[in-house]
């Protein structure tokens, strides 16, 4: 099986394996994200192609993307279907959603196409809390993880760990601390928990030939609040998207005012926790193209904390501590 210049090719037991099932096709190195799992397109003679998720080595148990897949299917949601496991060689064969991100169509389109994307995208994020919840309830994930208050206190210590400290050298002080600490008990008992996708942004959207959008990266899917995927889609680090368009979409969303105040709580934690994930790529793993994201959420997390009267006083912790200035 060949190769893309420029790439890393297959493992060479992950080749082998691939070419004695699917003999003809041509295995091609894709451009990963910030996982260690690496992606492969699987070309066979003619049109037909497939995604390869390698893993790095291989495993006895279905991987969670087996089973999320599968959840997801279940509940009616857009998830490539797991069309091939290969637990010897350590790899996923997967439906072929194509190369076209929510991002690179939001670059491409007009004002009223965009429009018709971000509609496209909250209506799949609303139905993912709707028809997903129950599906992940009747799981064996149903006790699963969860973004709880456990789990954003440790998001809140990752911030300061990794953007405070490591690459700012910022020394953040036990006030502020204690300060993020409450934010995140609060952002977790904002609404009863929901089926969230966690990392719901433009990157991890593809949008299909048809025009629909299918979610990819769905790995960590969990319990969490009703407004963190919305979250991520209207806070996205990646792309810009005016104030009114995000009102728009929150109330195509629905809710209410009451669903704009946990929006507003649910986002504040989810650009800190972005900071502190673009500070470890950055200073721990050495991938300084995550830091193109953190003057846009430094900007949108000052604003909302300034817009908030609970979180005025956090806002005024950050500017005193220089970790809303500019990098």
């Amino acid at each position: 099986m060949g190769s893309l210049p420029g790439l890393t090719p297959a493992r060479p037991e992950l080749a082998a394996d691939l070419a004695s099932v699917y003999p003809g096709a041509r295995l091609e190195p894709l451009v990963g994200d910030a996982s260690t799992r690496r992606f492969f397109r699987l070309r066979f003679p003619g049109d037909e192609t497939r995604i390869v998720m390698d893993y790095g080595a291989p495993f006895t148990a279905p991987p969670e993307d087996v089973l999320l897949s599968a959840l997801l299917r279940s509940a009616g949601l857009p998830a490539p279907a797991v069309l091939d496991v290969r637990s010897g060689s350590g790899c996923l064969v997967l439906e072929d959603l194509g190369d076209l991100t929510l991002e690179q169509a939001l670059g491409r389109a007009d004002t009223g196409e965009q429009e018709r994307l971000y509609v496209a995208a909250v209506d799949l994020a609303r139905a993912l809390a709707r028809d997903g919840t129950p599906a992940l309830a009747a799981s064996p994930r149903a006790t699963g993880p969860a973004l709880d208050a456990a789990r954003f206190r440790f998001e809140m210590d990752f911030f300061l760990e990794h953007f405070a400290v490591a690459l700012r050298g910022i020394e953040p002080g036990p006030a502020l601390r204690a300060r993020l600490h409450v934010l995140a008990d609060a952002a977790a008992a904002s609404s009863a928990p929901v089926l969230c996708h966690r990392d719901y942004h433009s990157r991890n959207l593809m949008v299909r030939g048809d025009c629909t959008l299918a979610m990819v990266d769905f790995q960590d899917a969990r319990w969490g609040p009703d407004t963190y995927d919305l979250a991520s889609l209207l806070r996205d680090a990646y792309v810009e998207i005016d104030e009114g368009r995000v009102e728009r979409m929150l109330a195509r969303f629905g809710g209410g005012e009451s669903l704009r105040a946990r929006f507003d709580l649910v986002a504040a934690e989810r650009m800190i926790k972005a900071l502190g994930t673009f500070g470890y790529q950055a200073s721990a793993c050495g991938n300084p193209r995550y830091l193109e994201g953190v003057p846009r959420t430094l900007a949108r997390l000052r604003r909302t904390l300034a817009a908030l009267p609970d979180l005025a006083d956090l806002g005024a912790l950050l500017e005193t501590r220089g970790l809303l200035a500019p990098l």
